[in-house]
């Protein structure tokens, strides 16, 4: 246990001290913080997910969009979270997940304030959508834990993160579920629309590499499950996978910091793109 404690620790101090010197070797004097002042990466900075890291067009990365609007499909997840974490809670009465749900809608004080005020202005019917959508989600990522497997679920409201010294970036991540510790090895849930393809791959890798930093030791592996299709993979996290991450961040930091330099990949996601005004590779798709 010893041994294998002292090489996911060694495997973390690699994947930062080759991230730092990446960094650096990419960015240079960019994206420095002045002597005495303190880093805001959401201010000044970028601040790296997994969503911009695997998008297909290197321009839309470049340019993330800021036009988030709550749906059942982006609330479904954070519900589903807070109502697993409920069940076998003694502060809660809910024993099976429907009421759980029930009982996230209602109270929400499991919830971040953003998704609540979205929650208070729902009428009937629409909650009962949002509530058909947190407990099907809920009940499929549930299936794919082992049976036996003791493991902690997500708090939706946070995620993983590390912030590069001395630089205004911030890498975070989130997983859905975790199973043994720091000393023990961690072993995260990521639930993620696909299995086994390459984007879930980088996304295991991220989230590793992220988690890595954060705690200082590596994680053992990551499960990544496919609610869809009832479906899950294993990722076992060595230096070729947190390597991966490390190369796609950086990529993706020195394109957030020059975006001019990043190249359009025209595809079926230019239709409903916020920079089709101003991209004209993407108009030409469209029209084509």
């Amino acid at each position: 246990m010893a041994g294998e404690q002292t090489e996911r620790r060694a495997r973390a101090t690699r994947a930062r001290e080759r991230l730092v010197d990446a960094l650096d070797a990419a960015l240079g004097g960019r994206l420095r913080v002045p002597a005495g002042e303190r880093p805001d990466p959401y201010r000044d900075g970028v601040v790296v997910n997994a969503f911009g890291l695997t998008e297909r067009c290197a321009r839309r990365a470049a340019h993330p969009a800021d036009d988030f609007v709550e749906s059942v499909g982006t609330a479904r997840r954070r519900i589903g979270l807070a109502a697993l974490r409920r069940l076998g809670d003694d502060a809660s009465a809910a024993d099976d997940l429907a009421t759980a749900v029930q009982e996230v809608i209602e109270e929400r004080t499991d919830l971040a304030r953003g998704l609540c005020d979205w929650l208070e202005q729902l009428d009937r019917p629409a909650r009962a959508a949002v509530a058909a959508g947190a407990t099907t989600w809920a009940a499929a990522t549930a299936r794919l834990v082992r049976s036996g497997t003791a493991v902690r679920w997500a708090d939706a409201s946070s995620s993983s993160a590390w912030n590069v010294p001395e630089r205004p970036i911030r890498l975070t991540a989130t997983h859905e579920a975790l199973a043994g510790g720091v000393v023990s090895g961690e072993r995260l849930l990521l639930v993620a629309d696909g299995a086994g393809g390459p984007t879930e791959r980088l996304r295991a890798a991220y989230l590793a590499l992220v988690r890595s930093l954060g705690t200082q030791h590596a994680p053992v592996g990551i499960t990544v499950a496919a609610p869809s299709q009832g479906t899950r993979s294993q990722v076992a996290v060595d230096d070729a996978l947190l390597d991966l991450a490390v190369d796609r961040v950086v990529e993706h930091v020195a394109m957030r910091a020059d975006p001019p330099s990043a190249p359009p990949a025209p595809g079926r996601w230019c239709r409903h793109c916020h920079l089709l005004d101003v991209c004209d590779e993407g108009r030409a798709r469209t029209e084509g």
